[in-house]
């Protein structure tokens, strides 16, 4: 019994340890990391709006996604903090679910060190400071409280309510996790009728948030128009994006011959290990199999009907947490007999390769973070703090790629050309599809000076499509004073012209 004790205060030490040196690592990245226009849309978001008056839930039907993370950040921009305190908050979240992944889950050591070291955990989760930062945490803490969901109903059921009010598209996972808990316990029902409650509460505090998104976000839309195109892209991005996001050649072979071929290779093996992966589940346990089969589809159903954005690998991560989920459920049984001892050896080393793959991609954004800006927007707000009259009015060519700028210069006048007023964050309205040619906006924004006599104008674009190299259009009236660096994120580098009557 003493030995079993000395061990398990060895694990739990060595296991901070390793967290710990993770921490490190992982923060000096954070350090190096510059906000970004989503990053700033969440903080000016809570900043500017309150859940008092409701306009903050009123806001996030535009958004296309659940409270939670916004009430987590809120207080602290409440109270005029710097962004980095979000950026603390993920970072933290990931180190905890690291923790919680060395001294808890079931996996061997090899698995667990490569799933740490996979991109997601590596890069996307504690660097990128989004609502899919804490996702890692609130999947490895309903996992550890699986076993135990009937001794502890209320904080399982909170828990699985918050991972759906995360983001929408842990909705699938987290109704099918509540679907299973009230079928499992309703014979019970007076125990756990409040659990009950908190559940069915939670999930259709999802859909009641996000009602309507479809017809107030230009970025959503629920389409057949290209079922066809969205069918074949989604899943060839869902794996290549997950080893190399550029679609380039990963940065270790891509100077060997064959390269392109040697690539595709890579991926068709990275999609074959998860393919085995998730169907080695139904030999385990079918009703954990159908819950990773259903989690990830509505996923690609969220991604091929709605979203008209890439499939970012944050996003990507977050189906691959719900495997790890699922196999630290199946594999913290105790197996006794050979097959099931050898299975458990080849899921082990099968999930330790397919993170590692992962680790590339990783490496290749934390090294271009810390080379390049992964976004300019800090270094072009300083100069327009420096250079540029306090009475001006800052109008960008594309709202939402301003952004980052916004946050750093909370008492400066933006101007939006299509709202036709003043901005502090993004509204996706359906006329942001439109993506003006250089002639038709100058066209629009010279009607937008002279009917809303507007004085002091520079116009800040940015490398998002084609409004960014204004000085090959543009009549002399419209004079470049400043250049940013180039940035890591598409469409966060600028120019600054100012406009001359």
């Amino acid at each position: 019994m003493k030995e079993k004790i000395m061990e398990n205060k060895k694990n739990i030490i060595l296991n901070l340890i390793l967290t710990i040196v993770y921490a490190i690592i992982i923060f000096v990245v954070v350090l190096h990391h510059e906000i970004w226009a989503d990053e700033a849309q969440v903080w000016q978001i809570t900043r500017n709006l309150s859940v008092f008056d409701f306009s903050l839930f009123k806001h996030l039907v535009n958004e296309g996604h659940p409270s939670f993370f916004y009430l987590l950040i809120m207080p602290f921009a409440k109270m005029n903090m710097p962004i980095f305190i979000m950026q603390v908050l993920c970072w933290l979240s990931s180190v905890i679910s690291v923790f919680l992944l060395l001294q808890y889950s079931p996996f061997n050591k090899i698995t667990k060190f490569g799933i740490i070291i996979s991109a997601g955990f590596l890069y996307f989760f504690p660097v990128i400071a989004r609502s899919y930062s804490i996702l890692p945490l609130l999947v490895f803490l309903l996992a550890m409280m699986y076993k135990d969901r009937d001794k502890h109903p209320f904080v399982y059921a909170l828990l699985l309510v918050l991972c759906a009010n995360t983001h929408v598209i842990m909705f699938g996972f987290a109704a099918v996790l509540g679907m299973f808990f009230i079928i499992e316990n309703f014979r019970n029902i007076k125990k756990h009728i409040l659990s009950f409650l908190i559940v069915v509460l939670g999930l259709a505090a999802v859909v009641m948030q996000l009602w309507g998104t479809d017809g107030a976000n230009s970025m959503i839309n629920f389409s057949l128009q290209n079922i066809g195109h969205s069918l074949i892209i989604v899943p060839l991005q869902f794996f290549v994006n997950a080893v190399d996001f550029n679609n380039s050649i990963l940065f270790c072979i891509n100077k060997i011959a064959f390269a392109p071929v040697l690539y595709g290779l890579y991926v068709l093996v990275f999609l074959c290990l998860y393919l085995i992966l998730c169907c080695g589940l139904w030999f385990y346990n079918k009703k954990i199999f159908a819950l990773n089969l259903i989690g990830v589809l509505f996923q690609f159903f969220i991604y091929i009907f709605a979203y008209s954005a890439l499939m970012y690998p944050s996003r990507i991560f977050c189906a691959f947490i719900i495997t790890v989920f699922c196999y630290w459920i199946v594999l913290q049984q105790d197996d006794k007999d050979v097959p099931k001892i050898f299975l458990r050896g080849c899921i082990n080393v099968m999930l330790a390769i397919f993170f590692f793959m992962t680790c590339f991609n990783g490496f290749n954004y934390v090294l271009k973070d810390i080379k390049l800006n992964y976004s300019s927007a800090g270094e072009t707000a300083l100069f327009i703090k420096e250079n540029i009259p306090q009475n001006s009015v800052l109008i960008p060519t594309e709202d939402g790629c301003a952004l980052g700028i916004y946050y750093y210069l909370p008492d400066r006048k933006f101007w939006s050309v299509r709202r036709h007023d003043y901005i502090k964050y993004m509204k996706w309205i359906k006329e942001d599809n439109d993506v003006y040619e250089d002639y038709y906006f100058t066209k629009i924004l010279e009607y937008n000076i002279q009917k809303y006599k507007l004085k002091n104008v520079y116009i800040i674009s940015s490398d998002f499509m084609n409004l960014h190299h204004f000085e090959q259009k543009l009549p002399d009236k419209y004079k470049q004073i400043f250049s940013s660096s180039k940035a890591l994120s598409l469409g966060e580098s600028f120019k600054i012209y100012r406009f001359e009557e």
